[in-house]
């Protein structure tokens, strides 16, 4: 089933939104580029809330373009406490029974697997000075530390998968189909779907758009979908559909800055409908700051996460490496 966060706000008040953090940084615009200081005094007195209201967007801003909810199980938790993954072991077994005998009970055993979270923070610092000279466009940094949260976890969330899908034979029996294979082409592609969808239902394929672009030749590729689930897709960049699999295009920027992208581009990646990761997120929202530094002439907000992935079951996933 598609599990996927809701925002709070719609479209047209995420925009509302935006408007209002522009004005209030707008005060500090004084005549002929300069400074107001006593809109620098104003914006002091409002920093909580605002600190607040970016917070606010930029998780509404998430909510609603962020896939990895249909990659892992996202589950919250509290800072203070350490979460533990149970696994139920199958080793129950028939067996057999003669008139009068003594029951032969068994006991269920079970797995344990600790989840491990590590802090992680975005900061943004905004330019008084630049604002009042008009240079610096506020209402845009929810947006764009949405786009950084996204694009972290999205880029976290495929590299737990990548390490945790060996090159093993899936679960089906069936000889050729396995975990990871080697070359985007038609059959393979086929084979992961039909692999996992053998395993359980409603796969959906991601990637980046170069990795994906040869399933558009594919006899099975369709350009669109037909129901509510799909369509939830479309909003976090579904491209098309192949054998009914929404095909979901993942946006990389290029950091200039690490020379580096955050999503490989030779690699696509499948999940089934039944997650086999789970994805923790702690609350430390108790650690976000918002401040404003008149002596620095900055305003800065930033936020904290506590983030930690458990891939318990890789059987869910297909990993394609895509050569050249």
């Amino acid at each position: 089933m598609n599990q996927f966060k809701t925002a709070s706000r719609t479209g047209e008040e995420m925009k509302l939104a935006q408007a209002k953090v522009a004005e209030a940084f707008n005060q500090v615009k004084g005549t002929d580029g300069k400074l107001n200081k006593l809109g620098v005094r104003q914006l002091k007195e409002m920093e909580w809330e605002l600190g607040e209201l970016i917070v606010q967007l930029m998780d509404d801003t998430v909510a609603t373009t962020d896939p990895t909810g249909f990659l892992v199980d996202l589950q919250s938790g509290d800072i203070a406490n350490d979460y533990i993954w149970q696994e139920v072991s199958s080793a129950l077994r028939i067996v057999d029974r003669a008139y009068g005998s003594k029951p032969n009970s068994q006991r269920l055993s079970f797995s344990e697997y600790q989840i491990h979270t590590s802090g992680k923070e975005v900061v943004v610092e905004v330019p008084l000075e630049q604002i009042a000279s008009g240079r610096y466009n506020p209402a845009l940094i929810a947006e764009v530390m949405a786009e950084a949260v996204t694009r972290w976890k999205i880029g976290f969330v495929l590299s737990g998968i990548d390490a945790a899908v060996t090159a093993v034979p899936d679960r089906s029996g069936a000889s050729g189909y396995v975990l990871r294979y080697t070359g985007m082409t038609e059959g393979n592609l086929k084979m992961a779907v039909n692999g996992l969808l053998d395993e359980a239902e409603t796969p959906a394929i991601f990637g980046r758009h170069v990795a994906l672009a040869a399933i558009q030749g594919f006899a099975g590729w369709a350009t669109s979908g037909s129901d509510a689930a799909l369509r939830e897709f479309e909003t976090r960049g579904m491209v098309g559909q192949y054998l009914g699999a929404p095909i979901v295009s993942l946006r990389d920027r290029f950091s200039k800055r690490t020379n580096s992208h955050v999503i490989p581009n030779d690699r696509a990646y499948l999940a089934s409908g039944t997650k086999g990761a789970i994805l923790m997120e702690k609350d430390v929202s108790f650690l976000n700051f918002s401040e404003v530094l008149p002596a620095e002439s900055v305003y800065r907000v930033g936020i904290r996460l506590e983030v930690g992935m458990l891939v318990y079951d890789p059987y869910q996933y297909r990993v394609i490496t895509v050569t050249p």
